[in-house]
């Protein structure tokens, strides 16, 4: 089932979709995925994950892991 969101959560999910559109420059001639919001989702939870593994491979990286 669906959960069911406000007329508020909705419209705060399409202004980041918007931010990550123009961020991604989505807009411009050229663009692979221009006029598409198609995986922006995807890009940026794998963006999400990427930052949080750096943060704990830069702390063992500190800490001269592996000996």
């Amino acid at each position: 089932m669906v959960p069911k969101i406000t007329v508020a959560e909705n419209a705060k999910r399409v202004e980041i979709m918007n931010e990550l559109y123009e961020l991604d420059e989505r807009s411009n001639v050229g663009h692979p995925h221009r006029h598409c919001f198609t995986g922006l989702g995807q890009e940026i939870s794998t963006y999400n994950k990427f930052k949080k593994d750096l943060a704990i491979y830069e702390k063992w990286n500190k800490r001269n892991y592996p000996f």
